[in-house]
């Protein structure tokens, strides 16, 4: 609800009466909470008489104790609020999110969001009242809690909701909790809620249905989202409490998962930055650690600090100028534009276990980087027609002296390696080198493929009956119509005695291949012309045949293309949409992962209006050649993508074969 900034109106306070409503409604709804709003104040009152025994001991003067007793009741009344879930000062002020959800947030004197008021997710018209992860952290225990790994906390904090695979159940098993209930998300080890929504079905049916799958918690706020940054933004505490969440694997493995978690949180906590910085040797010596078995956590890379991922782009951006844009590599290459310097040679040229992602930095942008790089004295910039280019590199500089190149892992596919490893060993069998043929066939194993079929139309079907002509599946491969017509017109003694190559009409071929004004003037034509006048008159249909997926049947007509339309938006700003994935078994999430750090861009996922469960992809930038490689190399020819540029510029080479339309 708050992933995106939300629309937000003045805040106004209260009335007395509408507050003693509100705390009536929290207290019926999460009577939970006032019992430790109780404790708090007993514990805030005995402190309390404690402070003011001890200032009527005090020597002090009339004004000095006037003064005091006026400091006291102002924290009194402040501290008071603090110590109930629903204080008697609030205020009010109206919100709508980015997709168009209504509601009320409450605030405290301090500005702080206790609650807000909003209709949850899943179609209940009906407003409810959720407390803010501020509330829940000062009464972890007002909401039932469900656990979950802090991995997917993260995926939660991004938008998502929980699914079932996703709750470790406790050994004591779930609280009986019916659906549409508020609940709490922690992950192991802190009471800390880190997300708060409604739950989308009876925890029963989670523990009756094994192997569940689908929404367990519809989210509707979460720590770090929009609302928590409306507030003070405190960081995520940690509150300890009896273990209650086992999710069936070794202590260890739950030990560091809390301790992954437990060290993010102190890295947030800290939020100063850090000089760090990376040399060859370390990552040598990390590489050999990874090689003997003992790989690194991809929960750990996740985790990695900004000042971390600076100084990783920065390692990767010397390994590829000491490496595969060297000084004789690279001449010919000059200027190089950006985003194609980071994609094609900056990120295959990340260490083993590591991933270079711009948007993970401090920089967030590639040329605020390559900026910094060239204030360092590594590379020179130079803006051609609006681009960021690279102009050179300096080989001589200070740092590059000292640089040791590290390995890089450049693994081929499985299924790629496999078909040229079946190729070189038959052609070793047979004491001969690999043919090309075999090369072509390893090269394009993991290609989608587009099987042609044709059906005989209510024309053509007498002629396939006069000759015989049936299949399992009743359709026919191109060559099989083929061989259906030279049968009949054997059969039928049609061919010219004069002339070999044309072939007599009969009513059969007549009925089949001509039209109404060619049935009267037309006695003979020409073979070829008749076997092409055969494929335009069947029915064709056609069969996408995925790698590794099942087969689906033939449909009529040909596959859509998935088209790549590219425009402009909001004067000079320009973008990619992809849509049509579906089709070819492409996830468009996984795509818009790969373009992001690719392109160095922001992408997005969005579902077509007015097509049920065909989403578009887009990406910032005029990126049609890049998502055309990166198509291809997921299998999907250039025969079945379909450019569309919008924006006037001249057409790519690379996007030129694509532009043709399946």
């Amino acid at each position: 609800m708050f992933k995106k900034q939300f629309q937000v109106k003045p805040r106004t306070p209260i009335k007395t009466s509408a507050c003693r409503r509100l705390v009536q409604e929290c207290k019926e709804m999460y009577p939970a909470a006032w019992p430790a709003a109780a404790e708090l104040t007993t514990e805030n009152d005995q402190q309390k008489e404690t402070n003011d025994n001890t200032a009527q001991d005090a020597d002090e003067t009339a004004a000095e104790a006037n003064a005091k007793d006026i400091d006291q009741q102002i924290d009194q009344i402040d501290h008071e609020e603090a110590l109930v879930p629903m204080p008697s000062k609030l205020q009010m002020a109206k919100f709508v999110s980015h997709v168009g959800e209504k509601g009320e947030i409450l605030y405290d004197s301090t500005g702080t969001p206790l609650w807000f008021k909003a209709e949850p997710h899943g179609g209940n018209k009906v407003q409810v009242l959720f407390p803010t992860v501020y509330t829940l952290w000062r009464f972890p225990g007002m909401l039932p809690i469900l656990w979950t790994p802090q991995m997917v906390v993260e995926k939660l904090i991004g938008g998502a909701d929980l699914m079932v695979p996703g709750i470790i159940v406790p050994s004591g098993g779930l609280p009986d909790l019916k659906s549409s209930t508020v609940v709490a998300i922690c992950s192991p080890g802190n009471l800390a809620a880190q997300a708060v929504g409604v739950l989308a079905l009876d925890t029963k049916d989670l523990r009756v249905v094994a192997g569940a799958k689908g929404k367990a918690v519809l989210i509707s706020h979460t720590f770090k989202d929009h609302l928590w940054q409306s507030g003070s933004k405190e960081s995520l505490p940690e509150i300890t409490g009896p273990s209650t969440a086992k999710d069936g694997q070794s202590d260890e493995a739950e030990n560091n998962e809390i301790n992954s978690g437990q060290k993010e949180s102190s890295t947030t906590e800290s939020g100063h930055r850090q000089d760090i910085t990376l040399s060859a040797h370390d990552v040598d010596q990390q590489d050999d650690k990874d090689s003997s078995g003992n790989h690194e956590d991809k929960a750990e890379e996740e985790t990695m600090s900004p000042a971390e991922m600076d100084a990783l782009l920065m390692l990767v951006l010397k390994q590829t100028m000491a490496t595969v844009l060297n000084a004789e590599n690279a001449s010919a290459l000059m200027p190089i534009n950006a985003s194609t310097l980071y994609s094609n040679f900056m990120t295959p040229n990340a260490p083993r276990g590591k991933t270079v992602d711009i948007k993970r930095s401090s920089y967030k942008k590639l040329a605020k980087f390559l900026k910094a790089a060239e204030k360092s004295g590594l590379v020179k910039l130079k803006d051609i027609r609006g681009e960021l280019h690279v102009k050179s590199f300096d080989y001589k500089h200070r740092e590059m002296a000292s640089f040791e190149p590290y390995k890089v892992a450049r693994a081929k596919s499985e299924k790629t390696a496999s078909g040229e490893k079946q190729a070189a060993n038959s052609g070793a069998k047979s004491g001969q080198a690999p043919s090309a043929s075999a090369a072509a066939v390893a090269s394009t194993a993991h290609m989608v493929q587009v099987i042609e079929y044709f059906k005989p139309s209510h024309g053509l079907a007498p002629l396939f009956d006069d000759v015989g002509a049936q299949t399992e599946t009743g359709f026919f491969t191109r060559q099989q119509a083929r061989d259906v017509l030279e049968q009949y017109i054997k059969g039928q003694n049609l061919v010219d005695a004069r002339n070999p190559r044309m072939v007599k009409l009969d009513h059969r071929l007549c009925d089949g291949l001509l039209s109404k004004e060619e049935y009267a003037k037309l006695d003979a034509m020409p073979r070829d012309q008749l076997q092409t006048r055969l494929q335009e008159k069947m029915t064709l249909y056609t069969q996408v045949v995925v790698p590794g997926k099942t087969p689906i049947a033939p449909k009529i007509g040909r596959p859509a293309a998935v088209e790549i339309v590219c425009e402009k938006k909001m004067g000079t700003k320009v973008l990619t949409r992809i849509v049509g994935l579906e089709t070819y078994e492409i996830d468009p999430a996984a795509l818009a992962k790969d373009l992001k750090t690719m392109c160095a861009s922001s992408t997005g996922v969005d579902l077509v209006p007015g097509k049920k469960n065909v989403h578009s992809v887009h990406v910032q930038g005029h990126q049609v050649s890049a998502v055309t490689r990166l198509l291809e190399k997921k299998g999907l020819p250039s025969q079945l993508v379909k450019v569309t540029d919008k924006t006037g510029k001249a057409p790519k080479k690379q996007a030129a074969g694509g532009g043709k339309s399946a």
